[in-house]
């Protein structure tokens, strides 16, 4: 995060703010309240982590009343491994993890659900799909999640959070935006392999996918990961720690009030 902690202090200065000189986290942390949309244990361990930091874990969303599945949607409850590919909403080009995963798991017994963040199927640029290949532009989350064993993804936080959330271990390649932060974190947690590139060869995701599948380690601690999500109410919690803050202001208020008799 180098490079945006650099542009910050570019931008200061050019409305008439002396620059911070400090890592990008912790210049824009809030001195009142800072609410995490994720556990503790998904950070590193920090002596200096502010008291106004609190994790409430992720926001997750409800199940669709509304979802129509796909018509291979029963192939799920096969026993073939499922493995989703996801280019997520921002940095959308197929040909850095999708292309790849379809090319790199094409002949193997696993079931490849890949979604394209909205762009049109045809986009892709695939002659044809492999026979053990589904491709939609979207599915969500909530109802596919379930059913996944190993998620391929470039690493955005909410994805991996949901993904974290239902126990789905991670194969990470992100490097743009908040990307290489979080792939870190999959890889430090154990929660997965982080490959360190935003353009992985179908070797590299092979070779990962199937390290994943066979060691029953990185399912472990997914599994922890969910059983600690599902003890957390984040809209709850982030409601709770707000109303914390305004009574400890509403407090200080009087306090200098009464000082001031």
């Amino acid at each position: 995060m180098r490079d945006v902690t650099v542009h910050l202090d570019c931008v200061r200065g050019c409305v008439g703010l002396p620059p911070k000189s400090q890592d990008f986290f912790t210049a824009t942390l809030s001195p009142f309240l800072y609410m995490q949309g994720t556990t503790p244990t998904f950070e590193y361990p920090r002596s200096d982590l502010p008291p106004q930091v609190h994790f409430l874990g992720p926001f997750l969303p409800s199940p669709s009343a509304d979802f129509t599945p796909p018509v291979w949607w029963k192939e799920l409850q096969n026993d073939t491994p499922v493995i989703f590919a996801t280019q997520g909403t921002v940095a959308t080009d197929p040909g850095n993890l999708i292309l790849p995963t379809i090319e790199a798991l094409a002949n193997d017994k696993v079931l490849v659900i890949a979604t394209t963040g909205g762009q049109p199927i045809e986009n892709l640029g695939v002659g044809s799909i492999p026979a053990n290949v589904r491709v939609e532009t979207f599915i969500p989350y909530a109802h596919l999640l379930p059913h996944v064993d190993v998620m391929v993804t470039n690493g955005g936080f909410n994805g991996v959070q949901l993904a974290l959330a239902n126990g789905v271990p991670l194969v990470t390649a992100g490097q743009t935006e908040e990307k290489s932060e979080i792939c870190a974190r999959v890889q430090w947690t154990g929660v997965g392999i982080d490959l360190k590139t935003s353009t992985p060869k179908p070797k590299q995701i092979r070779d990962a996918v199937m390290k994943i599948l066979s060691s029953s380690r990185y399912q472990q601690r997914a599994a922890y990961f969910q059983a600690e999500i599902a003890q957390c109410d984040a809209p709850r919690l982030a409601t709770d720690t707000v109303d914390e803050l305004n009574k400890r202001e509403i407090f200080a208020v009087l306090i200098r009030e009464i000082d001031g008799i």
